[in-house]
């Protein structure tokens, strides 16, 4: 006598009886879950589905838990990591453009650049003779400092990304007591930039000791 299978569908109805063959379709279409009551003829009782080997819902494993983590992309943060440390290179010439164009008497100002260097140029304008060149001094240090952060952080010197960012944070500070919120907003776009950087860098890190990436 052929066995066959009884169910209780998720209305609370009962279907059956059916063949092997049909239960394992309504299995393919979704209609019977794991935990669907399931009764076979040769039982008598009402199991889960889960109970019947022939179904193969045992060996069901969540799509989560089955699949590895999602592989890092290598290629990707090394590219969020120079993309951070190009950020100190725009930094360090803009805020000479700056001083360029403040010496040309050109009201232009790169927003992105640095507050420290405008307040140098601001000081030099009301020196007697000899003002503009030590400001250009002055300016071209901080803005080789700046350069140095970047040369550092892309070669992927987390140190680098932070203390550039802190003094970068500090500069903001100076369009903050200003109410120059055009620089400020700026000034937080690319630190947001700087931190994707320092993150991409620290995960790298993480990956070449063999351990989890921060964040994963």
């Amino acid at each position: 006598m052929e066995i066959t299978y009884m169910m209780i569908g998720a209305d609370g109805r009962q279907y059956g009886p059916i063949t092997l063959e049909q239960l394992k379709t309504w299995v393919a279409e979704g209609r019977i879950t794991r935990e669907t009551n399931i009764s076979r003829s040769d039982t008598n009782s009402w199991l889960p589905a889960t109970q019947y080997t022939e179904l193969g819902l045992a060996q069901t494993i969540a799509p989560a838990a089955l699949s590895p983590a999602a592989p890092v992309n290598h290629s990707v943060l090394e590219r969020r990591v120079r993309m951070g440390a190009r950020w100190f290179f725009w930094i360090a010439a803009l805020s000479l453009i700056n001083t360029f164009m403040n010496m040309s008497n050109q009201k232009i100002v790169f927003v992105i650049g640095l507050g420290f260097t405008q307040m140098v140029d601001g000081f030099a304008n009301r020196m007697d003779s000899g003002g503009a060149t030590i400001g250009l001094v002055l300016n071209i240090i901080i803005a080789g400092v700046f350069a140095l952060f970047g040369f550092f952080a892309w070669k992927r010197q987390s140190w680098s990304f932070i203390v550039g960012m802190v003094l970068y944070v500090l500069d903001a500070s100076l369009f903050l007591i200003s109410s120059l919120w055009l620089g400020l907003a700026f000034h937080a776009y690319v630190l947001f930039w700087m931190f994707l950087g320092l993150k991409a860098n620290l995960q790298l890190k993480a990956l070449e000791k063999g351990g989890a990436a921060p964040g994963h």
